[in-house]
């Protein structure tokens, strides 16, 4: 911002246009952070700073971390053990002799 003993106007200046082209005649004395035109520093013109209302910037940042983690993976083998009962008859033979007598009696009984 700049105050009016920052700049000597010209009050004479005279503008003439037609529209779109304007003709100016101004002269203006710019002194601005205590230095006049010549390069010479001013110490009349000192002011103290003007502050401007906060400008707030934001910055979006990504950290990409990397977290290992423990996965505990057991394979338990369950065996299964099935009896399968088989039954084959084992045949055995055996032998009697019946002995039979017919006795038609004695020879005493024979007449």
């Amino acid at each position: 911002m700049f105050n009016s003993q920052d700049f000597n106007l010209d009050q004479t200046a005279s503008i003439v246009g037609d529209g779109n082209m304007i003709d100016q005649d101004m002269n203006i004395d710019v002194n601005v952070n205590g230095m006049d035109m010549g390069g010479n520093y001013s110490m009349a013109t000192t002011q103290s700073p003007i502050v401007e209302p906060m400008q707030e910037r934001e910055i979006h940042r990504t950290f990409v971390h990397q977290v290992p983690h423990v996965c505990p993976i057991r394979t338990k083998v369950v065996n299964h053990h099935i009896y399968k009962h088989t039954y084959c008859p084992e045949y055995s033979c055996c032998e009697e002799n019946v002995v039979c007598n017919i006795d038609q009696g004695s020879c005493c009984n024979f007449r």
